[in-house]
């Protein structure tokens, strides 16, 4: 008897080759790049908690959206974070928290 299972997966979306990926040199770079993958509408209004996943070059592989809370704070669920920092098979990562 096979017991059945769901399988997590994390989808990459873009199509870009990693060659072509931003490497991340300095945390201006860093913060440069994340700045950008914030939505500026909610910036001002929400808190928000976001990873960006690193290959072993520095090479961003992506940007992932942990959590959005209110206007005081968000909850970041560390077995999300950590899934998805396992999954992407990333061998560094740079956490984010953006609080006005």
């Amino acid at each position: 008897m096979k017991t059945k299972v769901n399988e997590i997966s994390i989808k990459y979306q873009g199509n870009f080759k990693v060659s072509q990926a931003p490497k991340i040199t300095s945390s201006a770079s860093a913060a440069e790049l994340l700045f950008d993958a914030w939505d500026k509408d909610r910036i001002g209004l929400q808190e928000c908690f976001k990873v960006m996943l690193l290959n072993n070059s520095n090479k961003v592989k992506g940007i992932f959206e942990v959590s959005t809370g209110g206007i005081t704070g968000t909850l970041v669920d560390v077995r999300i974070l950590f899934a998805v920092i396992l999954k992407s098979l990333s061998t560094s990562i740079i956490l984010a928290h953006y609080a006005k």
